[in-house]
C-alpha cells in the first residue's frame, strides 16, 4: 500500500485508494448484482420483454449505485494489438488492450496481452537472433524440430541476461538494449497497473537490478546451474552447470582459511578427486586434472568464448587456477557483461516510475510484484477460504459441502506447479499468483449447466465446472480443458467485458 500511494504518482495513488473502495462496496452488494442478473438471464430465456427490461434496470441501477462512489476515472489509452502483440508506446495513461478482429476488452483481455508477450519474450527463435538471455542447453535439439518442445527457453532455474563481449557488435548491442528497455517498460506499466507478466526471470535478476550483488563468486555460482544429481544423463551439462561445478569443487580455496602447504595439499586432492560422475552425472570417471588437460580448458567464458584476462585464451587452466578463473567469470557473468542490459531496464522502468521508488521493496518482493509468484502454493484450507461459489445463470449454487466442490479441492491439491499455472491462466488469464495470493484473485466457481467440460470468463476469474460424479472423470475433463484453452474453445473470449 505504501508503494501504492507513493511510487506511481497522484492519480495512480488516488485511482487505488478509489478502486478499493468501490470493490469493496461492489462486494457487498454481490448477492444482488447476481440476482438481478439471474433475474435477466430468466426473462432472455423465456422471451419475457418486460422482465427483461425490469431487471436491466435493475442492473443499471446497482452499477449506478456502484460506481457512485468514484470520484473520477483515470485516463486510460485502448490499444488495439494483434494476436502476434504489438507494442504500446504509451506510458502514463492506464493500459486496456483489444485484440485486432475480437470483440473482448478489459482487465482480462490486457492480463492475456502481457502473458502473450512474456511468451514471445520466451522464444528460442528471437533469442537466437538477438541474445537476451543465457541458453538452456537445448539448441540442438530445437534445430532438429524447430516446432518441438524446445521452441521455448527452459531454463529450469528462470531466465538470466546473457552476458555480452567487452566489444560487442555495435548493431547487436543497440537491438539487445533495446529490448531490454521495452522490458523494463512494460514490467513497470503492468506492475503500475494492477497486472502481472509471467516472465520466469532468475530470482538473482532482481538482485542484480537492485544493485545488491554482495555474494562472493562461488556463492553466486552455487545459485545457478544444477547440481551434479539433478543433471539428467541422457542430457549435456551446460556452461552454468560446469562452472556451478568448478565453484563447488574450489569453495574451500576461495574462503581463505588455507594457506601454504594446507593450501597445496588441497590442491592436489582436488586434482585426483573424481569430477565427471560425481559432479556432472556421467556413466564415466575421469578426475578433475584429468578432464581440464583432456578438453584443453583455458581462461576463456563458456558463454561468450571470449578470454576473461589478458591472454586468456592461451592460458592453460588448472586445478589451482580454478578459483581464480571462476572469480573471473563470475564477474563478466554478474558485473561488466550485464551491466548495459540492467541499466536498459532500469531506463526503462523509470519512463513508468521513478525507479527509487522500488526501493522499499526486497529484490524478492520485487520480483513477485513484477511476474508473479513462481512457486504456486494453497492447501486445502485456503482454497475453501478463498474460491467463492456463485449461482450459474439458473440460480443454481454449489455449497461447499456437495460432492462435486470437495472432488474439485482434491484434484486443485494434488495438482503438480505446472497444472496449478495451467489452471490459474485458465481462469485468470495469468500462469501465476499476483502479489497477496489467491486472496487477490476472487476466483469465483458456478455450476456449469451448458457444457461437459469447464469453461472460464477471465475478465471476471470466474469459472463454471459441470457436477462431477468421479474423481476419474473431474480429472480427464478439467485436464482437456486447460489442454486446449490456449485455442479458445473453453473461453468466453466473445462475451468478455469491461470488468
Amino acid at each position: 500500500k505504501l508503494l501504492d500511494c507513493t511510487g506511481f504518482g497522484s492519480s495512480h495513488a488516488v485511482y487505488r485508494l478509489q478502486e478499493s473502495r468501490v470493490a469493496a462496496h461492489r462486494a457487498k452488494l454481490g448477492d444482488s448484482i447476481r440476482a438481478a442478473q439471474q433475474r435477466l438471464a430468466v426473462a432472455r430465456e423465456h422471451q419475457d420483454i418486460d422482465g427483461i427490461a425490469r431487471a436491466t434496470d435493475d442492473v443499471d441501477e446497482i452499477e449506478r449505485r456502484v460506481y457512485s462512489r468514484r470520484i473520477g476515472a483515470i485516463c486510460s489509452d485502448l490499444a488495439r494489438v494483434s494476436r502476434t502483440v504489438g507494442v504500446p508506446q504509451g506510458v502514463q495513461a492506464l493500459l486496456e488492450v483489444q485484440f485486432s478482429g475480437e470483440d473482448g476488452f478489459g482487465s482480462g483481455v490486457t492480463q492475456n496481452f502481457y502473458e502473450s508477450v512474456s511468451g514471445c519474450l520466451q522464444k528460442r527463435t528471437l533469442n537466437q537472433e538477438t541474445p537476451l538471455w543465457i541458453t538452456d542447453g537445448h539448441d540442438v535439439e530445437h534445430a532438429a524440430e524447430p516446432d518441438g518442445q524446445y521452441a521455448y527457453l527452459t531454463n529450469a532455474e528462470g531466465l538470466f541476461p546473457q552476458p555480452l563481449g567487452a566489444t560487442p557488435d555495435d548493431r547487436k548491442l543497440r537491438r539487445v538494449c533495446e529490448m531490454y528497455r521495452f522490458m523494463g517498460m512494460l514490467l513497470g506499466k503492468a506492475g503500475r497497473d494492477k497486472f502481472t507478466v509471467p516472465l520466469p526471470l532468475h530470482p538473482h535478476f532482481f538482485v542484480v537490478l537492485k544493485g545488491e550483488g554482495t555474494y562472493s563468486p562461488s556463492e553466486l555460482m552455487l545459485t545457478f546451474g544444477r547440481s551434479g544429481a539433478s543433471i539428467p544423463q541422457s542430457e549435456d551439462w551446460t556452461s552454468m552447470d560446469l562452472l556451478r561445478a568448478y565453484a563447488t569443487l574450489c569453495m574451500p580455496l576461495q574462503e581463505g582459511e588455507l594457506e601454504g602447504a594446507a593450501r597445496q595439499a588441497k590442491i592436489e586432492e582436488l586434482k585426483t578427486r573424481e569430477f565427471t560422475s560425481a559432479y556432472l552425472n556421467r556413466t564415466f570417471q575421469c578426475s578433475l586434472a584429468e578432464y581440464l588437460e583432456t578438453t584443453a580448458a583455458c581462461f576463456v567464458d563458456p558463454l561468450t568464448g571470449e578470454p576473461v584476462c589478458d591472454g586468456g585464451e592461451a592460458r592453460e587452466l588448472t586445478v589451482q587456477g580454478l578459483p581464480e578463473y571462476v572469480v573471473l567469470v563470475a564477474e563478466r557473468w554478474f558485473g561488466s557483461g550485464i551491466r548495459r542490459q540492467m541499466a536498459a531496464f532500469r531506463e526503462g522502468l523509470s519512463c513508468v516510475f521513478p525507479f527509487e521508488s522500488l526501493q522499499i521493496l526486497s529484490a524478492a518482493e520485487l520480483g513477485v510484484l513484477l511476474c508473479g509468484e513462481r512457486v504456486i502454493e494453497w492447501d486445502r484450507a485456503s482454497l475453501e477460504k478463498n474460491l467463492k461459489l456463485v449461482c450459474n445463470e439458473q440460480g443454481a449454487k454449489y455449497t461447499k459441502d456437495c460432492t462435486g466442490f470437495q472432488l474439485f479441492l482434491d484434484e486443485l491439491c494434488e495438482m503438480s506447479n505446472s497444472d496449478r499455472s495451467r489452471f490459474l491462466d485458465f481462469v485468470t488469464a495469468c500462469p501465476r499468483l499476483p502479489p497477496g495470493g489467491l486472496a487477490s484473485l476472487c476466483i469465483e466457481i458456478a455450476p456449469e449447466s451448458r457444457s461437459q467440460y469447464p469453461r472460464s470468463r477471465t475478465c471476471s476469474n470466474l469459472m463454471w465446472l459441470p457436477s462431477y460424479a468421479t474423481k476419474e472423470e473431474l480429472h480427464d475433463k478439467l485436464h482437456t480443458a486447460l489442454a486446449n484453452s490456449k485455442d479458445g474453445g473453453f473461453h468466453e473470449h466473445n462475451e468478455e467485458h469491461r470488468a
